[in-house]
């Protein structure tokens, strides 16, 4: 994303688009946890105060992949906000904003990402996944490790 020096004032200049995912330069395998599925879009509002450029606004990408949780299939959209500062030179005409976009997205991206933010996982007991409904094993006595452990710490 190239940002004209010459457009910017201190009123603002709003800037949308999207950069192709390409430019998250992400292995091509869909084989990994997670991986881009859309263009990275922005919405930026850029101003000059002076020789100084202050940028702020936010990007976001949808990925898909498998979750970490239940491991079941994920596909979420991650946004960002930005805030970005440099300082202009006389000599500068364009200002290159693409890898903090770049990086914006990526840092916004969880160690270990679920298919929703309530995702119940799997049972303990059977391994079903719990987002498929209640599993035949719930109405069991028999105790799991974590059961016994519980036990140990006063939670049952």
């Amino acid at each position: 994303m190239i940002l004209p020096v010459s457009k910017l004032s201190e009123t603002g200049l709003l800037v949308e688009g999207e950069i192709p995912l390409e430019i998250l330069d992400w292995p091509n395998s869909q084989d990994g946890i997670i991986h881009p599925v859309s263009p990275l879009h922005y919405k930026l509002e850029a101003k000059r105060f002076g020789s100084e450029l202050l940028v702020q606004g936010s990007v976001d990408a949808r990925f898909a992949g498998i979750c970490c949780r239940c491991g079941g299939s994920l596909d979420r959209q991650y946004d960002e906000n930005v805030v970005y500062s440099q300082e202009l030179t006389p000599e500068m005409t364009e200002v290159d904003l693409t890898s903090e976009l770049r990086d914006a997205i990526l840092l916004a991206l969880p160690n270990n990402p679920v298919c929703s933010d309530d995702c119940a996982g799997l049972c303990p007991r059977c391994g079903k996944r719990l987002a498929d409904g209640p599993c035949s094993c719930s109405n069991r006595q028999e105790q799991t490790p974590w059961d016994v452990l519980d036990n140990l710490s006063g939670k049952n």
